[in-house]
């Protein structure tokens, strides 16, 4: 191969990322996989194409727990980088992305379902 092809993996999310460009720094928690053989960019692609398979097949409620990990990741990335921050603009912005972030998170949560019950289940002392 002419080029190397270039995946993120982040151990602790087991999620991978296919950057836009391959110079590119990785994000932080993110290593930088770079396949300069075809045997290796088969082995990464499939587990790619596995990754999105399973969140395609996802339900609301797992998909919003397995983003979340995703999200508060870059909420404590962006924490961080809050609080060695020195400058009043960088602060300003960053306490607004992260407020913005975990409302965005909490509107995503997904509604709980209602419980059924059958009529005589909500009458006391009913014995079946």
């Amino acid at each position: 191969m002419e080029k190397p092809v270039v995946f993120w993996w982040s151990r602790k999310l087991d999620h991978i990322i296919l950057p836009a460009s391959a110079i590119a720094p990785a994000p932080v928690g993110y290593e930088r996989i770079e396949c300069k053989h075809a045997n290796e960019v088969d082995i990464w692609s499939n587990r790619l194409r596995g990754q999105e398979k399973r969140f395609f097949e996802m339900t609301d409620l797992e998909r919003f727990e397995y983003e979340g990990k995703i999200q508060s990741h870059i909420i404590e990335e962006m924490e961080a980088c809050l609080a060695a921050s020195g400058d009043s603009r960088n602060k300003q912005f960053m306490e607004w992305f992260i407020r913005q972030a975990k409302e965005k998170r909490a509107s995503r949560r997904p509604p709980v379902a209602p419980e059924a019950h059958m009529a005589c289940e909500g009458e006391e002392g009913v014995a079946s």
